[in-house]
This record gives C-alpha cells, sequence and structure tokens, in this order.
C-alpha cells in the first residue's frame, strides 16, 4: 500500500480539520434552530431561550475555532492553498453560524400569536431547505479534506464541484420560498409587529443560505486555483 503523509508531515500545523469542525457546529446550530423554531410555534418561550443558549455556545466555540486558524495561518506558513483564499473561504462558513444565532435570538422577542398557518408552513419549509444545504455543505467540506490530504483525480474533484453546483441550486430554491413568504406576510392580517418579526427572521434565514453558497463558491476557487 502507498504511503501518503498527512498535510501536517508535510507542511506543519493543518487549518483544515480545525475548518471541518467548524462546519460541523453550523450544522448543529441549525438543527437545533428547527427546534427552536417548533418551540416558538408552540409559544414554548421557555425551550426557545434554553435553545438559544445552546446556539449562543455554539456560536462561541465556533469563533474560537476560527481563532484558532486566524492565529495560525501566518504569511510564513506553507499551505497547499493560497492563504487568502483560505480566510475568505472561512470567513464566508463563519457566517453561517453567525446568521444562525443572530435568528436564535429573534426567536426570544415575542410570542407571535395566531400565526398564518401558511406562513408557518412556508418558514417551516425554509428552514428544512437551510438544513439540507448546510447539510450538502457540512458534506463537501469532508471532501475537501480527502482532496487536501491526497491528490484526486479530475472525476474526484468533479464531485466537489458537482456538491457547489447543488448547493447553489438549493440556494436558489431558498429564494424562491424567501419571496414566497415575504409576499405572504406583507399581506395577511397578522399584528404589525408580528409581521415585522417574521420578516426580519426571513431575511436573516435567507442570509444562511447566501453565505453557505458564497463559502461554497469560495472553496470552489481554492480548488481550482490550486
Amino acid at each position: 500500500m502507498r504511503f501518503i503523509r498527512s498535510i501536517t508531515d508535510v507542511f506543519g500545523y493543518s487549518p483544515f480539520k480545525t475548518i471541518h469542525k467548524h462546519s460541523e457546529y453550523c450544522v448543529v446550530a441549525i438543527d437545533h434552530l428547527l427546534d427552536q423554531f417548533e418551540a416558538f410555534v408552540m409559544g414554548d418561550m421557555a425551550s426557545v431561550e434554553k435553545i438559544e443558549m445552546e446556539i449562543d455556545t455554539l456560536e462561541h466555540e465556533a469563533d474560537k475555532l476560527k481563532a484558532e486558524v486566524r492565529t495560525h495561518v501566518t504569511k510564513s506558513l506553507r499551505l497547499p492553498v493560497d492563504r487568502q483564499d483560505l480566510l475568505t473561504f472561512l470567513a464566508f462558513q463563519d457566517e453561517i453560524i453567525n446568521y444562525t444565532e443572530h435568528v436564535c435570538h429573534m426567536f426570544t422577542y415575542k410570542i407571535v400569536e395566531n400565526m398564518d398557518k401558511d406562513v408557518e408552513k412556508k418558514l417551516r419549509n425554509l428552514l428544512y431547505k437551510l438544513n439540507e444545504i448546510v447539510c450538502l455543505y457540512e458534506e463537501m467540506i469532508d471532501d475537501m479534506l480527502e482532496w487536501i490530504a491526497r491528490s484526486l483525480s479530475k472525476k474526484e474533484i468533479g464531485g466537489i464541484l458537482e456538491k457547489v453546483d447543488k448547493i447553489e441550486k438549493t440556494e436558489h430554491e431558498c429564494d424562491k420560498v424567501q419571496i414566497a413568504l415575504h409576499k405572504k406576510l406583507f399581506n395577511s392580517d397578522m399584528e404589525f409587529l408580528d409581521i415585522i418579526l417574521l420578516r426580519n427572521i426571513v431575511i436573516h434565514l435567507g442570509e444562511i443560505a447566501n453565505s453557505t453558497a458564497r463559502a461554497s463558491d469560495s472553496l470552489r476557487t481554492m480548488v481550482l486555483g490550486r
């Protein structure tokens, strides 16, 4: 069996496993956000606030990982990819969990009584789409680790790029759900403050999808620029 040296052996500190761990926190945070939404719909504010604390903790841990990478990825560190491309990519990935945290705080602002059932359905659909896109993204980061660890064939690299295309397609689907939600909210009979709150939540949920797509596109830049 051919011996393959790890990136740590060749280059010293490797940021990629840390970046992968950061992406896992993004997935867990989205899972929690789904649970928080269900508690929000039920008016269970105790659970909403408990989950808020859990997401806050995840975001704080993700920030530690981001700081670790930024501390170690200096100009003197040898990397198999461009240093600035890597840091830009990480910044986009970090936005995923940042926007997730923003939304989790918004769910604590007030109880929305008598939420329009179609709005509730579309919000749930958007959250499931976000779960889908972030899970697909984390799978792509798994592939990236393998790509970094060894020289992949053009076919294997093509598999990574296919996931980028799928993420961008799902992000477009999220956009369509967002538009439908905005139309429904602005034409609903719900309380004005409830409409404003839900509109802001929808905007920030959209930014989770946008950040995932931007991070994926940035990864593609690294792959093709290697």
